[in-house]
């Protein structure tokens, strides 16, 4: 802290802490008794259970054998180390929740687009019968909206493991009922149409 002793801003810094008071009160101890800043600064090295930060507190006692200004320095230096690394996780954080969005967004309108054509199935085939003189059989047209549903199941399942390092049973749920509708309103449109 700037304008204060190093034994002060320590003692400040220890009171603040959200520890335990017996282990606060076992610091102060070590300070007032003339233990040297780098005792103090191993000791909480210690206690942090944050493993960066225990690389943080064992820095801080080598450099504390340099002169008080040069430690300030660079404690002052780590503390905006500190402050540029949280700010670029709070981005990182930011980034991977509009990610999300996107994937859950993408496997949607996959399983929409896929339940729309597994609905009107027979339309294509009809087409296809018509058009190509190839007779299509009804188990092949049963067994089409099974397997598209596969198809957008695996899909969701790719890419939110791919994008968001994980699988949420939310989002294949979400994906099932995005395509059942889908195809039942896909469905319901082609039998309204013959």
């Amino acid at each position: 802290m700037l304008g204060r002793s190093v034994e002060n801003s320590i003692y400040i810094s220890i009171i603040f802490l959200e520890i335990n008071d017996s282990i606060k009160t076992k610091w102060i101890k070590m300070l007032n008794l003339g233990s040297s800043y780098k005792e103090i600064f191993n000791e909480i090295a210690i206690y942090s259970k944050d493993k960066s930060l225990s690389r943080v507190w064992k820095l801080l006692a080598k450099i504390s054998d340099l002169s008080t200004l040069e430690t300030g320095e660079k404690i002052l230096e780590i503390a905006n180390n500190l402050e540029k690394n949280k700010q670029l996780m709070e981005k990182r954080d930011s980034l991977l929740k509009a990610q999300k969005y996107k994937i859950v967004f993408l496997g949607s309108m996959t399983s929409i687009f896929l339940g729309i054509i597994s609905g009107l199935a027979p339309l294509f085939a009809t087409f296809i019968s018509i058009f190509k003189n190839i007779e299509i059989s009804d188990t092949t047209i049963k067994i089409i909206p099974f397997s598209l549903y596969a198809i957008s199941i695996a899909s969701t399942y790719f890419t939110s493991d791919i994008g968001m390092g994980k699988i949420k049973i939310k989002t294949i749920i979400f994906s099932s009922l995005a395509y059942i509708i889908s195809y039942f309103i896909a469905k319901a449109i082609f039998t309204v149409l013959i």
